[in-house]
C-alpha cells in the first residue's frame, strides 16, 4: 500500500525521536564513573600488614592491684548522728585512734536512758536470786510448797535475762558511740558526711592496713589454663617487670564477669605500696589449642558507630572486614568472630577505603 506524504512525515518525525533518544542514553552511561571505578583506579596506597594470628602466643596481660593484709568497711554500730569524722581520704591513723564519733545530746540522752535500765535490771536481778534463796529455805523446811519454789526460780531466770539484754544494749552504745581504729592504716574512701544521721550497718569509712598482702588480679576463666606452667610477671606503674610466683587462685568464679581472682607474691620479696595499681603478665602456660586467641593492634581498628572492623589486603586491594571483638590485652584487642588467622591485616588504615589498591610493604 503506498504511504501518503503525510504519513511519511509522521514515520520520518517518530524515527529521528527515537535516534535523540538513544544520543541521550548513550550520553548518559558514558558519565562519571562509579565510586568502586574510582577507588579501583586510584593511585595505591603503601601499607603495613601482619597476621591475625601471629599474635596467638603472645603473653597474657592483666590488670592488678596491691592489696592490704586487711582491708576493713568501718560501719555504724547504732543509730545516730555523726559529729565527728576527722580523717579524709589518703590521711593515715595509728591503732586505737578515734575515727568517728557519735557525741550528739540525744545520743547522750538515749545512754543515759539505757545505764538506768541497766541498774534497774541489776536491782531485779538480784531481789529475784534473794526471793529463790529465800524459797529454797523455805521449801527444804516443809514451809513451802515445790510450785511457789519453781515460781521462785523462773522469775529469777527471767530477772537475768533482762539484765543481760539491758547489759548489752549499754555495751553496745559505749563501742558505737566512738569507733577506733582496730590497726595502723590509711582512709581509702569516706561513706558518710559530718552531720548526717546514719542507722547500724551504714559504712562511714573504707580503711586498709599498712602490711602488703599480695597482688590481685582477675583471670578470665577462658584463660585459666595459662596459669598451669605459666612464669608470671608483674609491674606496678611504668616500672620493670618483675618475677612473681602465683600463691593460690580464689575457688569461686565470679559470675558476673566470669572470672577467677588469682593472687601472687613478689619472687624476690620486694617491698610494694598497699593499694598500688599495676600489671600481670602470664608468660607461657597452657593455651586453649581448639580456641586459638586472635589479636589485632588496637591502632588497627576501624570505629564507624558501634562497630568495630579492620582493614585486609587482599589481590591488591583494601577490603574492611566488620569484627565481633573481645577485651583489650595491653595493645591488642581479642577478635571472637569475623576473622581468619591468615588474613593480612592492615596496620596503618588511614585514609583507606573499601576497595582502595593498597601496595603491601616488604
Amino acid at each position: 500500500m503506498t504511504k501518503t506524504p503525510v504519513a511519511r512525515a509522521t514515520a520520518s518525525m517518530a524515527l529521528l525521536a527515537l535516534a535523540a533518544l538513544a544520543a541521550v542514553a548513550t550520553n548518559g552511561c558514558g558519565g562519571s564513573p562509579s565510586n568502586k571505578e574510582a577507588a579501583s583506579t586510584a593511585t595505591p596506597v603503601n601499607v603495613s600488614v601482619m597476621r591475625a594470628g601471629a599474635a596467638a602466643g603472645d603473653a597474657l596481660v592483666l590488670p592488678a592491684r596491691v592489696t592490704a593484709r586487711d582491708e576493713v568497711t568501718l560501719t555504724a554500730r547504732l543509730a545516730a548522728r555523726l559529729t565527728a569524722l576527722p580523717l579524709r581520704e589518703g590521711d593515715r591513723f595509728h591503732k586505737g585512734e578515734a575515727l568517728a564519733r557519735f557525741d550528739a545530746p540525744e545520743t547522750h540522752a538515749a545512754m543515759e536512758g539505757a545505764r538506768a535500765g541497766l541498774a534497774a535490771a541489776t536491782l531485779a536481778r538480784d531481789l529475784a536470786r534473794k526471793q529463790e534463796a529465800r524459797m529454797d529455805s523455805l521449801f527444804a523446811s516443809r514451809v513451802a510448797a515445790l510450785r511457789e519454789l519453781e515460781g521462785a526460780q523462773a522469775d529469777r531466770r527471767a530477772a537475768e535475762a533482762a539484765w543481760a539484754q539491758a547489759r548489752a544494749q549499754v555495751d553496745q552504745m559505749a563501742s558505737g558511740t566512738t569507733l577506733e581504729a582496730p590497726f595502723d592504716g590509711v582512709v581509702v574512701r569516706r561513706h558518710a558526711d559530718l552531720g548526717a544521721t546514719v542507722g547500724p550497718g551504714q559504712p562511714l569509712l573504707d580503711i586498709r592496713s599498712n602490711e602488703v598482702g599480695e597482688i590481685t588480679a582477675s583471670v578470665p576463666e577462658s584463660e585459666l589454663a595459662r596459669l598451669t606452667g605459666a612464669h608470671p610477671e608483674y609491674q606496678i606503674g611504668e616500672g620493670p617487670w618483675q618475677s612473681a610466683v602465683l600463691l593460690r587462685v580464689d575457688g569461686m568464679t565470679d559470675f558476673a564477669t566470669r572470672s577467677r581472682v588469682a593472687r601472687f607474691r613478689p619472687a624476690q620479696g620486694t617491698a610494694l605500696e598497699a593499694g598500688a595499681f599495676g600489671r600481670v603478665r602470664l608468660a607461657g602456660g597452657k593455651q586453649s589449642a581448639t580456641n586459638p586467641t586472635l589479636t589485632v593492634p588496637v591502632p588497627a581498628l576501624v570505629i564507624r558507630g558501634g562497630l568495630s572492623g579492620v582493614f585486609v589486603a587482599e589481590n591488591g586491594v583494601a577490603r574492611l572486614r566488620w569484627l565481633r571483638v573481645g577485651r583489650t590485652n595491653g595493645g591488642a584487642i581479642e577478635v571472637l568472630a569475623g576473622l581468619d588467622p591468615t588474613d593480612a591485616v592492615i596496620v596503618n588504615p588511614a585514609g583507606l577505603s573499601d576497595g582502595r589498591p593498597v601496595r603491601v610493604a616488604s
